[in-house]
């Protein structure tokens, strides 16, 4: 049977709390009820009131619990019956067993997503609620309908208990679900509230307000509620009219375009981060709906005039060819549809921009000379990405005559893809991008990285994706793919990449090929670079002999999906936070042969259990390939 819908009249967050007490404090209703809120908007903050009220001293005559479960970020299964736990107070003796299978889980490898709940307690939530008169209220990010039931929690018509739930909050307005979950949602949910889209302007920009401030309050802006929500409001309009995928670089865009900005002891990336973390990314902002068409009336209103969003189709018919002084972003993207053809980005369209504010320029496809770029004088610039960018000239020219390189002093990210212009890999902008912080390149031949991250103290996060290459009338590739060259030299041929090449800061490190041939690469190491957590390795690294994560903080070592039939040393000294290696399943071709372990893994404070569970994955690894090297252990253990 279909859930029976009801549409109720309110004007705002509190109305709409008030009416939904209603519904659940009416016993000819079902036990679970969904909220969609303003057409996808509102629904956490009324929730989160909901919640609030239902707990205050005037109902507890009515519930024996309210359990509010705020799963708008989605983890796991095991997280969101932790936090049911956690609701209930339940013993500390049974808190402690999550901690138990977690730790068990990271020494297995299991990814955080994967992790499911728990049948202990399991039975202990449901002894706590079986006799209880209960409403849980549920903030479900995932992607799928959650049965309450398989954490512990009984919902069950005869006992009249209630679940209010939403998929909606935190700008997530259209959420994208897996095939079927919306048939389940509709078959085992009873009641479907929605709220009435008739409203006045100004109530939606109030509705939007306590959806930013809904987010602000996870992410810990420290800044008053007036500018808490301005922060958000500016970063989500920012997301909703820039075209294009912010799944991960978004924070990059907010705070190089100065919409975030460091506060008290946090740092605008550690702000920026957890916005990203708590705002939803993934739902289409903008659609054909109706509620779509009220978020327009609002950001119409909106001062984003600085955001400046242009297709190759709409430069060639703009006739000023210049960009407006108080842009702080440009995107330059291709037409929709594709075609085949790219704009010359005029010489003077940053003629304003020699004082000017622009922090964010992002060019698609289009050409301009390398040796003077148009864009030169901004010397405001802190995020360049290039995709697809052509030099108007055949020669290698570089500007290396103009010392006065003001657009590249500033830069904290760089993004080069598919682009040809080696110059900004070499030992001179090395010494000119002193504040670089996160380097990014992918499908660049004949690079060199090593020059730009050699000696870079500031760096933080390198991802270098190799790509097959694209043939070009003067060019024969001779069907081999070419990969940016990873070592202290300057030789292609050369094939290691070396810890004196990485900076010692380096967070973050990733490493892809997606071409049908392997890296020349035959040893990796990241000895020394103790701030090292994430490590990404995929693709054919069949030259790969060695790999060295020496006094690193890597927690899991996934070599999943590397292709490294010839790896033969695996070096860990000091891996303090190593828990698990994982290795590619099924697929002995790609999987080491003759691996030789030199495993001084832990010092003397690294707990036992932890050490002989780490040395059983070796073990397990050596019986599955019959072979007969053992791990060898350091004096100090």
């Amino acid at each position: 049977m279909p859930p029976e819908k009801i549409e109720i009249q309110a004007e705002n967050i509190d109305a709409a709390a008030g009416s939904i007490i209603g519904v659940l404090e009416d016993t000819s209703k079902g036990n679970v009820i969904y909220f969609k809120g303003w057409g996808g908007w509102g629904a956490s903050a009324v929730l989160r009131l909901v919640a609030q009220r239902l707990k205050s001293s005037t109902r507890l005559n009515k519930l024996d619990k309210v359990i509010h479960v705020d799963c708008s970020v989605w983890k796991s299964m095991r997280s969101l019956q932790k936090t049911v736990a956690e609701e209930l107070d339940l013993p500390q003796s049974v808190m402690d067993i999550f901690d138990r299978c977690d730790e068990e889980d990271d020494f297995n490898g299991t990814d955080e997503g994967s992790r499911g709940v728990i049948a202990d307690i399991r039975m202990e939530i449901f002894r706590k609620l079986y006799n209880s008169r209960f409403v849980v209220v549920f903030h479900n990010g995932s992607s799928r309908y959650i049965d309450l039931y398989d954490c512990g929690v009984p919902v069950i018509s005869l006992l009249s208990n209630k679940v209010l739930w939403t998929w909606h909050g935190r700008f997530r307005n259209r959420p994208r679900l897996e095939d079927g979950e919306k048939v389940k949602m509709k078959s085992q949910t009873d009641v479907r509230l929605s709220a009435s889209l008739e409203f006045e302007d100004e109530e939606a920009r109030d509705l939007l307000h306590e959806e930013a401030l809904e987010v602000a309050r996870c992410t810990g802006i420290v800044q008053p509620d007036h500018m808490k929500h301005n922060i958000v409001m500016e970063c989500f309009i920012y997301r909703a009219l820039i075209a294009m995928n912010f799944k991960t670089h978004a924070p990059n865009y907010w705070i190089c375009d100065g919409i975030i900005q460091g506060q008290d002891n946090a740092s605008a990336w550690e702000i920026g981060y957890s916005l990203h973390r708590n705002m939803s990314l993934d739902s289409p902002v903008i659609g054909s709906d109706e509620a779509a068409a009220f978020l327009l009336d609002v950001l119409n209103d909106s001062h984003v005039n600085r955001w400046n969003f242009t297709t190759h189709k709409e430069l060639r018919n703009d006739n000023t060819h210049v960009l407006p002084p108080q842009v702080t972003s440009f995107f330059l993207s291709v037409d929709e549809p594709p075609t085949n053809t790219t704009s010359i980005l005029p010489v003077r369209m940053f003629q304003h921009s020699q004082g000017n504010k622009l922090r964010v320029l992002h060019l698609s496809h289009c050409t301009f000379s390398f040796a003077s770029p148009p864009f030169v004088h901004c010397a405001q610039l802190r995020l360049l990405h290039l995709d697809h960018c052509t030099n108007i000239t055949d020669d290698d020219e570089h500007p290396s005559h103009n010392e006065n390189m003001a657009c590249f002093q500033k830069l904290w990210v760089l993004d080069l893809r598919y682009t040809e212009w080696y110059w900004l890999l070499s030992e001179k902008m090395k010494r000119l991008m002193v504040e670089l912080r996160e380097l990014n390149v992918e499908g660049v031949k004949h690079g060199s990285t090593s020059d730009l991250c050699g000696g870079r103290p500031s760096l933080v996060i390198l991802r270098v994706t190799a790509a097959d290459p694209v043939p070009t009338k003067n060019e024969d590739t001779n069907n081999q793919a070419q990969f940016p060259n990873m070592s202290s030299t300057n030789s292609l041929t050369t094939s290691s990449f070396i810890n004196d090449v990485l900076p010692l800061s380096l967070e973050s490190f990733s490493f892809i090929n997606k071409s049908t041939t392997a890296a020349k690469i035959s040893s990796i190491s990241f000895r020394g670079c103790s701030q090292l957590k994430n490590i990404l390795l995929r693709g054919n690294l069949e030259s790969l002999v060695e790999l060295d994560l020496s006094g690193t903080a890597v927690k899991t070592l996934d070599l999943g999906e590397v292709e490294a039939p010839y790896l033969r040393r695996v070096i860990l000294l000091g891996c303090e936070k190593l828990c698990a290696i994982l290795w590619p399943a099924g697929n002995s071709a790609s999987t080491p042969s003759g691996l030789h372990y030199l495993a001084k893994l832990i010092q003397e404070k690294r707990p036992m259990r932890q050490v002989l569970l780490l040395y059983y994955h070796l073990f397990l690894l050596l019986l599955l390939h019959n072979q007969t090297y053992f791990p060898t252990v350091g004096a100090s253990l």
